[in-house]
């Protein structure tokens, strides 16, 4: 049955999707190996064939299966291989063979997802007859492999994203009195940046991160410093809590060359009492309702940085209808300095009638300009009674 093969090639995520040079490469190298006139990563849906990668076929690979070659190829474990077209009756009135690009030779090997359903083909076609000898075909099979390894890490990717994404906190702990909201957006398929809340008795904890860089290797000491950060806290006040998960993790920094700046807040509802601490982030602010702020201190560099280092707590007052605002250095990019960026973050602020609109205001902000390194921002706004709805 077609239905499995289709809900794997979907899995994979690549449909439609804008060409990548990793894939031009190879469909590249296969022209200029075999000398043909074109060559084509394809994928089969369930009722069109998609092209992903072409070289020499000016955009004309896009079809329905039943004018797609490939849908032939995709049914064998090996090689199809059609010496000349216009005498094998299954493509002889075919309307690629008749007309343009008038197909004569056409060799296609299988490309399989990561559980072994063949999803589409590496092929050659050329408008002159030809062979494929034993040697060649190897060689086509060695590109294919190539051209699977490449949808397999993507699959990889996206799976690692997914998974990453589904550790963020999927909604808000309830906290009468008070609204919180975060959203991080990722430069790439993965990312170093994490936020996490999460209440301790009858305190919310906060945690706002960075890890230098992007990609995989931050997002993998990310979700180290996540762990520990979460098991941590649970135990120790903030200031304990952030040396502990310094000294923890000093090692492991060291010998990845990284380091980490966070932002770790514990806040008593009852009062606004917040007890935090700065480890190189330096990106949290207080906005009042009418525009005044005030910036939290470095209680240090951040953690990997400078070997051992300790951290010191502290302490802030959140007032009814003032708003605490963490974000990562990714929205910095896009402004001459932070105290532009501060002005420009208090106009979000005063003109956001909740956190979720703030939030999702610096987020598209970003967006709108183009992300070069992970954006993250959260809020936290003790909310006035007097103007409450």
């Amino acid at each position: 049955m077609d239905a499995p093969r289709v809900q794997a090639l979907h899995a994979l995520h690549v449909l439609d999707t804008p060409r990548e040079e990793r894939y031009d490469q190879v469909v590249r190298l296969a022209q200029e190996v075999f000398g043909v006139k074109a060559a084509a990563v394809n994928l089969l849906d369930a009722d069109r064939q998609w092209t992903k990668a072409e070289v020499g076929l000016d955009g004309a690979g896009n079809c329905d299966r039943e004018q797609s070659f490939c849908t032939y190829t995709i049914q064998r474990p090996k090689a199809l291989v059609i010496e000349d077209a216009t005498v094998d009756a299954r493509f002889a009135a075919n309307p690629f063979v008749v007309g343009d690009p008038h197909i004569r030779f056409y060799a296609g090997h299988p490309l399989r997802a990561p559980g072994g359903e063949r999803v589409g083909t590496l092929c050659l076609t050329d408008p002159a007859p030809r062979e494929l000898d034993a040697r060649e075909r190897r060689i086509l099979a060695e590109m294919a492999g190539w051209v699977e390894r490449e949808l397999a890490a993507q699959h990889e990717i996206d799976r690692a994203g997914q998974i990453q994404r589904a550790l963020m906190p999927a909604t808000a702990p309830r906290l009468p009195g008070y609204e919180l909201a975060a959203r991080c957006t990722p430069a790439r398929d993965l990312g170093g940046d994490f936020y996490d809340w999460y209440l301790l008795g009858e305190d919310l904890q906060l945690h706002v991160a960075d890890v230098m860089g992007k990609g995989i290797p931050a997002a993998l000491v990310a979700a180290s410093v996540r762990a520990v950060l979460h098991g941590a806290s649970r135990y120790n006040d903030p200031q304990e809590t952030i040396n502990r998960v310094g000294a923890a993790a000093e090692k492991m920094l060291a010998d990845t060359a990284t380091f980490v700046t966070v932002f770790s807040a514990r806040l008593h509802p009852a009062t606004g009492a917040v007890t935090y601490v700065d480890a190189g982030h330096g990106l949290a602010v207080i906005f009042d309702p009418y525009g005044d702020f005030r910036r939290m201190l470095s209680s240090g560099p951040p953690l990997g940085a400078v070997s051992g280092t300790t951290w010191d707590a502290h302490f802030e007052t959140l007032a009814p209808g003032e708003t605490l605002l963490v974000v990562s250095d990714g929205f910095l990019d896009y402004f001459p300095d932070i105290p532009t960026a501060v002005a420009k973050a208090s106009e979000a602020a005063r003109n956001s009638a909740t956190v979720q609109e703030l939030v999702a205001r610096l987020t598209a902000y970003a967006l709108a300009h183009g992300l070069e390194d992970d954006a993250t921002a959260l809020a936290l706004r003790r909310l006035d009674p007097v103007h409450r709805d």
